[in-house]
């Protein structure tokens, strides 16, 4: 009998799988269901009342049924509310008129109908159910004092099985609160201490992700700083250039779970051609295909529109993902395929399905239950035979769902893994924007001789980089020198806006440009970008200003803009980013 009441109390009242409502009122109903009995036994015994027992009994069946019911179909929220009515609006006037008033007992039932209501009722709805409570209990007790005729009175066994059973039963269900609340508690601890492992874990293998690329950027270094050989350099800085791309990723996917876990990854809504953007990311894998001499398959239903509304880059970004594990967990000679598909379309609303298939090393069931979980990967132990953040599945995983989709995976060892995410994108039209190079979907095959700055040529153009790290104005003035823009440079906000004053009055015609820091001594890049559009100065006013600043959120970027600025241009620079930028501003200007 113990381990069967222990049982029932373990499945209905401190199981993890229901929530802690709906436990409460399995522990309000156990207890009603006790309490009513003993009641009605008590009346038994005594042989008073008939009726009342009757009517007990017929409680105790009601309770036991809206336990079944409520448990079987779910129903625990329907059942709160007729727990409160029952024993708070009901019972509680029953019990006081039937057994003796306030002489009866009725202090434990007080705290017990009390504690119900507190555990079971929020916001607005405790208010409701509290005010009519005490409105009942305030009726009650002035009916005990002034019309004392209306009590039942209670004499010898029954009054005093009453009045312990009430006591009894409070504190059961008091004690029984606090255990499961003390339960509720060490789970959440468990789950937080799990989840700060995790995080510990996470950290630790992000500590080896980036200081694996920039050991090889510094020892590089060193090396050609010692070597005169042009040869050695060359193939250095080849080195170094993908070092340095894979810290950059790194450090992205970071500043992505950094979004989602702040519930602050947005997406953008534009017009990109759909087969152009799978191209653009295809270009890119390539190279990395053919190194490990893998078989690669793409298949493009031709039924989905060439044009779609939607986030291309964080598209791109999915695919690449997907396609990088595939390429990286296949062996040479192995097989890859690249499927896009048309599943339907429904007010112009077309719902995309892309499946990436390999021939891998495959996934346990074990490690598929942590794919997509963020800070954790399929593969914990420090002696993974493959690197990785092991962030690519869980930042893909929150972008599908943004876009409306879902992704999912399936998987045999040593025959392969298959990935498939769906995706819903409205139906769009050409801009006539970016179209021209190619995918536009910002990893796009362009041509790269099209895409240096040697191919620019800007002269004529005067520009102001405010900037005070003077390794980064080094950096950005060599790449440009090449377009034959005027460059000068700013240490600090405050003489960015005194440069830009003087040029608008000496006669010079001003800057066409400005690149601005955003934390800076004296003043920051706000501040400055203010005092110079409250300047009156010249172009003032047009004078296109972006913002050159590691602060790559969509707040920074709005606090940029909110300060005046016209674009952003994230840290570390690169330079086809640069161009673009110069491209859209200056390009437009004629000057002789």
């Amino acid at each position: 009998m113990k381990n069967y009441i222990r049982r029932v109390l373990d499945r209905y009242i401190f199981t993890d799988d229901l929530p802690f409502d709906a436990r409460v009122f399995n522990l309000i109903c156990l207890v009603g269901i006790i309490s009513l009995l003993a009641s009605a036994v008590g009346h038994l015994v005594e042989d008073s009342n008939k009726i009342l027992m009757l009517v007990k009994i017929f409680m105790v069946l009601a309770a036991f049924l809206m336990f079944l019911v409520c448990n079987k179909y779910k129903l625990h929220k329907y059942g709160q509310i007729l727990s409160i009515i029952g024993f708070c609006d009901i019972l509680f006037p029953s019990v006081f008129f039937t057994n003796g008033g306030s002489m009866g007992g009725m202090a434990a039932y007080f705290v017990l109908t009390m504690t119900l209501i507190v555990l079971l009722s929020h916001g607005v709805m405790f208010f409701v159910y509290m005010g009519t409570h005490l409105v009942i209990i305030t009726l009650c007790y002035l009916a005990d004092r002034f019309y004392p005729e209306l009590i039942l009175p209670l004499n010898g066994f029954q009054h005093y099985a009453d009045t312990m059973i009430s006591i009894i039963i409070a504190g059961i269900f008091i004690g029984l609160i606090i255990k499961g609340l003390s339960s509720l508690y060490i789970h959440e601890k468990r789950k937080a201490d799990a989840a700060s492992q995790a995080k510990s874990d996470f950290l630790a293998q992000m500590s080896h992700e980036m200081r694996t690329p920039m050991n090889a950027i510094l020892g590089m270094t060193t090396i050609l700083k010692n070597s005169d050989d042009l040869a050695q350099h060359k193939a250095g800085m080849d080195k170094i250039e993908t070092a340095s791309t894979h810290l950059l990723g790194v450090i992205n996917d970071i500043l992505d779970m950094s979004k989602i876990e702040a519930n602050k990854l947005e997406l953008f809504r534009e017009s990109f051609h759909f087969q152009r953007m799978v191209s653009g990311v295809v270009g890119v894998m390539n190279f990395g295909i053919e190194n490990k001499h893998q078989g690669f398959v793409v298949n493009i239903d031709p039924d989905i529109p060439d044009y779609l509304i939607g986030d291309r880059q964080r598209l791109a970004q999915v695919i690449t993902n997907l396609l990088s594990n595939a390429v990286k967990f296949t062996p040479p000679d192995g097989k890859i395929s690249l499927t896009a598909q048309l599943t339907g379309c429904e007010d112009d609303v077309c719902a995309i399905r892309v499946t990436v298939a390999d021939s891998g090393i495959g996934i346990t069931e074990e490690q598929m239950s942590r794919l997509f979980t963020s800070f954790e990967q399929a593969d914990n132990s420090t002696s993974r035979k493959f690197g990785g953040t092991g962030l690519g599945l869980a930042i893909s995983k929150r972008i599908v769902e943004l876009m409306g989709g879902k992704i999912w995976a399936q998987s045999e060892i040593g025959r392969g893994s298959t990935f498939t995410f769906d995706v819903k994108l409205p139906r769009g039209a050409a801009s006539g924007e970016g179209e021209g190079n190619a995918s536009g979907d910002g990893i796009a095959d362009r041509d790269p001789a099209a895409n240096t700055a040697a191919a620019r040529d800007f002269s004529g153009c005067r520009i102001l980089i405010a900037e005070d790290i003077d390794i980064n104005l080094e950096i950005i003035t060599t790449l440009l020198e090449p377009t034959g823009l005027a460059i000068e440079c700013a240490s600090d906000g405050k003489e960015a806006v005194e440069k830009f004053t003087a040029a608008g009055t000496d006669g010079s015609g001003g800057y066409d440009l400005i690149f601005m820091d955003i934390q800076m001594p004296e003043m920051d890049g706000y501040e400055a970008t203010r005092s110079i559009r409250g300047s009156g100065v010249g172009n003032a006013r047009t004078v296109p200003i972006i913002a050159m600043t590691a602060n790559v959120f969509k707040e920074d970027v709005d606090k940029a803009r909110a300060a005046g600025m016209d674009d952003h241009l994230g840290k570390p620079i690169v330079l086809d980013d640069v161009l673009v930028k110069l491209d859209k501003y200056l390009a437009p200007l004629t000057r002789t």
